[in-house]
């Protein structure tokens, strides 16, 4: 079901076909882990990799079900699929999550963090997640959030850009908190101007 869109992008749910496109991008088009969380793939053995896959598949065929049934209106959506406006082409998703005062992730969290993943390569540099997160965040504070958070790491110089432009500003630095090949790096919350972001238009 089509929530939101502009110009460049149409947010909406997850459906059943979606499972096959991340599930391609789970195994074969894997270059944006490399960026998002990729302390996390790294530490998984190829066992357990095959394993996380069939779990996130049963979690995917849970979501399609559930957003199959859910009228429009019934429930405030934490998250959307992304789907390019001109060819249909599914190309990622965007997300919201809670986390506390100390900008850890937490589902007891008062604060609302937004993240998002575009692993289609064509669908780079195209202003695609900047349409898709502008259109998400004005969702979430239409909903009543108040205060709106990303986190990244300093070494995804493009999400640092993409926060920026939005209207982001750094909130909370943490000084080598994540490890990537063997390099340390700093972890980062930004926290969203509102004046900024209101005159993005």
């Amino acid at each position: 079901m089509e929530f939101l869109s502009d110009e460049k992008v149409i947010l909406r749910d997850f459906i059943e076909s979606d499972i096959q496109t991340r599930v391609r991008w789970e195994t074969e088009e894997t270059e944006w882990q490399a960026w998002d969380a990729p302390w996390e793939f790294a530490a998984l053995s190829g066992k357990e990799r095959e394993a996380a896959l069939a779990e996130y598949i049963e979690k995917m065929r849970g979501w399609a079900e559930k957003f199959s049934k859910m009228p429009e209106e019934e429930e405030k959506r934490t998250g959307f699929q992304i789907v390019e406006k001109t060819s249909g082409e599914y190309i990622g998703w965007c997300n919201s999550y809670r986390i506390d005062e100390d900008c850890n992730i937490s589902k007891e969290g008062g604060r609302c963090a937004v993240g998002i993943d575009l692993p289609s390569m064509r669908a780079r540099g195209k202003g695609y997640a900047f349409s898709a997160l502008r259109l998400f965040i004005r969702y979430l504070l239409g909903c009543g959030e108040t205060e709106i958070y990303t986190q990244t790491w300093s070494g995804n110089v493009r999400m640092i850009g993409l926060a920026e432009k939005l209207g982001f500003e750094e909130y909370r630095r943490k000084k080598d908190y994540r490890t990537v090949s063997g390099k340390k790096y700093d972890g980062l919350t930004f926290r969203l101007n509102l004046e900024k972001f209101r005159a993005l238009g």
